[in-house]
């Protein structure tokens, strides 16, 4: 063989191929980075994926999303739980990529006689920044599509106060937040401490325990939570006492009409919440006394309500 052939025999055994461009990766944190789940696509794809090939990942609260857009064909979606250090993030990004790729990870196959030293791959570059402006367009579309769908169930205390006074009580509640395009719903039972009223020379206590169902709109904040609600009520009226008789309709069930606002910080699996919220009684209530000698003493139940309640809401998917 002559000298120039054996020559270029060896260069084309000993160089390596020239490595192609890597698929971009776009992160929105420092966890998982862009440069740390570019550096486990190298060892998983050839080259770290095709260069046509884009992939954006966002954190958002306790979830981490993935996107995949490649020429030709629709993107690529996915979800999951933002779970493990920033290390397990940037794995479980690459894997989900290189899935959707249709690619096998290196270390699948086993390559015997190889250290697996010589099979870390080298560091991948820093992705060229992305115009602002598109960047946070495609931020809001894909907000309004990925809104999480989850229920919880929780309890809190509040404490209201009306033309007859001030009291407190307590209440339980179940919710899904975020049901459709951030529109979702709630259901609240609560009940509070018994008032007393005097009714001429009689007297009355009476409870209100009451139900209600309302829709509400999710707006985000960064970590907060903000939710406005309106929604309907009913309360089923129990008077017990002595020496006075209804004024008004016999009947002890009373509907209303209720609207407030709720501020939540998700904390893991947990919503700490606070609301302010106003009712309405158009169905007013009154309590009459006969008097020996004299005119009937009337008294009415408040016809509204002021509430504010601190309570805390759990997870359930």
């Amino acid at each position: 063989m002559k000298p120039s052939a054996l020559a270029l025999f060896l260069a084309a055994v000993v160089m390596p191929a020239p490595l192609g461009a890597a698929t971009r990766v776009s992160s929105n944190t420092n966890c998982p980075s862009a440069d740390a789940i570019s550096q486990r696509l190298l060892g998983l794809l050839a080259a770290g994926g095709p260069a046509t090939a884009s992939a954006r990942v966002r954190t958002e609260g306790e979830s981490l999303h993935i996107e995949l857009a490649t020429p030709g064909e629709s993107n690529q979606e996915r979800t999951v739980p933002a779970s493990g250090d920033c290390e397990a993030r940037a794995e479980m990004a690459a894997l989900i990529i290189a899935a959707w790729l249709d690619a096998m990870p290196v270390g699948t196959i086993g390559t015997p006689g190889v250290p697996p030293g010589l099979l870390r791959p080298p560091p991948a570059p820093e992705p060229a920044p992305e115009p602002r402006e598109e960047t946070e367009h495609a931020t809001r579309k894909s907000d309004e599509r990925t809104l999480d769908v989850h229920t919880t169930i929780g309890a809190g205390l509040f404490g209201f106060v009306d033309s007859l006074g001030a009291t407190g009580g307590v209440a339980l509640a179940v919710a899904m937040p975020a049901l459709l395009h951030g529109f979702g719903w709630s259901a609240e039972a609560s009940l509070s401490l018994p008032r007393k009223v005097n009714v001429g020379a009689g007297w009355a206590d009476y409870w209100r325990p009451t139900f209600a169902l309302a829709a509400t709109r999710e707006l985000r904040k960064e970590h907060w939570r903000l939710r406005p609600q309106l929604g309907a009520v009913l309360a089923v009226l129990a008077i017990k006492g002595q020496g006075y008789d209804y004024a008004s309709s016999p009947t002890t069930v009373m509907w209303g009409v209720g609207a407030g606002m709720t501020v939540a910080r998700p904390i893991q699996h947990t919503e700490p919440w606070l609301r302010l919220e106003g009712v309405l009684w158009p169905q007013g209530r009154s309590l009459r006394s006969q008097q020996v000698g004299g005119p009937d003493v009337v008294v009415g139940l408040s016809t509204w309500e002021i509430r504010l309640a601190l309570g805390v809401a759990l997870g359930i998917f």
